[in-house]
């Protein structure tokens, strides 16, 4: 898939011609991953999955300021921090277009197959055979043999749907906000949402402007819930069984609906790994060292494992771990420490009561700045600019004291450790590094 992580790979290696060929397999027709709109859902076509999840009035969630390609400034007239997923897409092609990395890029192709070979190449690591066909052939199957293999299928293409008891039975309109495209779709409509994350907050948001009534059904803690929030979008615990007509809570009260969004994210798939690759066990990938190297074949390298963090900035990060790996750069510790390594970062999460899917989520805290910090410590280059993380915390608090109106303040990157904000007079909620802000 040519998302952004798969963009800065291939800028990074055809940096280097005389020691790499990137060779990018993408499904679809054309770049852009999630961020390429189409009405369509579920299959195309070719009976194969839309993996497009974004929906027609979808605005980024953090502000451009902290998505940014490094070395690669957004056009200078978008002068809106909150940019919209047209120009996310126009921005991604203007950086493939300026790299020239659409000659790399082998469309309309569909991977069956990734796997190690006995035969290995200079550098002792094993070569990689990949089973493809092309989508509009797919009784044509081809092989192709390679030395190493990024995987960047990111982890927004399977969602997952809870079974809750009675699924079957309900006769109204049930989708997952992968499908969700057009609010006025659920005019008039009683809506429950099961889910209330950002894509929960979001989509109740803008349903709620054409329902008749929105029920956000969750289980977040009132601490952790943004007291911001709408108040006429009714909050219910996540209900445990359905009818005909009705979603049933735990205390036994029901709620009459006509339609359900399931906003409950996705789960990790690699369908084309060969068996045995990789383990998939309450969303904890093994084994994988810093999210992102196959521990026992270090030349099969993810991107799009770490969820929530500033993709496009840390993917460029990783993109340069990368290179510099497979370059023989780096020197990885050994098998027994990565492993130990790994452990110890995940029993860390559990000891801070995060439950297991959380193993390679970088939202909470610092984490997502610490992560950087270790990759660009082994690689042996400057970590990002503190201002990333500086603007992350001022933005999730705001959308935390302030969901309703977080998308109208404007940012300015002033320095690697300083910012600005543009919209001085619209008074921030909460204590904010910012240099002029106004503070409530």
């Amino acid at each position: 898939m040519t998302s952004s992580a798969v963009r800065l790979k291939i800028q990074h290696l055809s940096a280097f011609p005389d020691l790499f060929e990137p060779v990018v397999f993408e499904q679809n027709f054309w770049p852009g991953g999630i961020w390429q709109y189409t009405d369509k859902t579920g299959n195309d076509e070719f009976g194969l999955a839309v993996n497009s999840a974004s929906y027609n009035n979808l605005q980024v969630n953090i502000p451009k300021e902290i998505m940014e390609i490094p070395g690669f400034p957004f056009p200078k007239e978008w002068n809106k921090s909150y940019i919209t997923r047209q120009q996310c897409l126009e921005y991604l092609n203007m950086f493939a277009d300026h790299f020239n990395l659409r000659k790399h890029i082998r469309f309309h192709t569909h991977v069956r197959n990734v796997q190690p070979l006995k035969e290995v190449s200079e550098n002792g690591k094993s070569k990689w055979l990949l089973t493809f066909s092309p989508v509009n052939q797919m009784s044509e199957v081809k092989q192709e043999k390679f030395d190493a293999v990024f995987v960047c299928n990111g982890h927004d293409s399977n969602p997952y749907i809870p079974d809750i008891a009675g699924m079957d039975e309900f006769q109204g309109r049930k989708i997952h906000s992968k499908w969700f495209r057009f609010e006025e779709h659920f005019d008039g409509l009683k809506v429950a949402v099961l889910g209330c994350h950002f894509s929960g907050e979001d989509i109740s948001m803008l349903v709620a402007k054409f329902a008749k009534k929105v029920i956000v059904c969750h289980r977040r803690k009132a601490e952790e819930f943004p007291p911001s929030f709408p108040k006429e979008i009714e909050q219910r615990p996540p209900f445990v069984r359905m009818t005909k007509d009705s979603v049933v809570f735990p205390d036994g009260s029901s709620e009459k609906v006509d339609a359900i969004i399931f906003c409950t994210g996705y789960r990790y798939s690699f369908p084309f790994l060969n068996d045995g690759l990789i383990t998939i066990k309450d969303e904890r990938i093994e084994p994988i060292y810093k999210h992102m190297v196959h521990i026992e074949h270090q030349n099969l390298i993810f991107f799009g494992i770490p969820r929530q963090l500033p993709y496009f900035p840390h993917f460029h990060e990783m993109a340069k771990f990368a290179i510099k790996l497979l370059a023989g750069k780096i020197t990885l510790p050994s098998e027994e420490e990565m492993r130990a390594e790994s452990e110890a970062d995940y029993q860390a999460r559990l000891k801070e009561g995060k439950p297991p899917i959380f193993a390679h989520y970088m939202g909470d805290g610092h984490r997502q700045t610490e992560f950087n910090a270790q990759i660009a410590k082994l690689g042996g280059f400057e970590p990002l600019s503190p201002v990333i993380q500086m603007i992350w915390d001022d933005v999730m608090d705001e959308r935390y004291m302030n969901i309703i109106n977080t998308h109208e303040f404007d940012y300015l990157v002033t320095g690697p450790s300083s910012y600005r904000c543009l919209t001085p007079n619209k008074a921030k909620s909460r204590v904010s590094k910012a240099e002029n802000v106004v503070r409530k």
